[in-house]
């Protein structure tokens, strides 16, 4: 399993402090992107995976989600916050 091993806390200063819907996991979206890495699959490939393939769903520990977590703009977003941290503290 990939997920217990990503620390979210690194990934705080991506995230807003204020009161809002909340976040889809860092771990899932880490995870998800690091199988992306490995199957070479596109955003909208991977989404289908983690939907539709038990294997993708126990890899991110989501197998009692009712509904993943995450949405086509999920893997997008989170790399524009990335990249702009980076670019803000380069």
């Amino acid at each position: 399993m990939i997920f217990p091993s990503i620390d979210e806390d690194r990934f705080e200063v991506l995230y807003s402090d204020k009161l809002s819907r909340p976040n889809s996991p860092v771990n899932v979206i880490i995870g998800a992107l690091i199988l992306k890495e490995i199957f070479g699959f596109s955003d909208a490939e991977l989404l289908a995976s983690i939907y539709f393939y038990d294997r993708f769903q126990y890899a991110l520990c989501l197998t009692s989600e009712e509904k993943p977590p995450v949405s086509i703009n999920i893997f997008p977003n989170f790399r524009k916050r990335v990249y702009a941290y980076e670019k803000e503290t380069a």
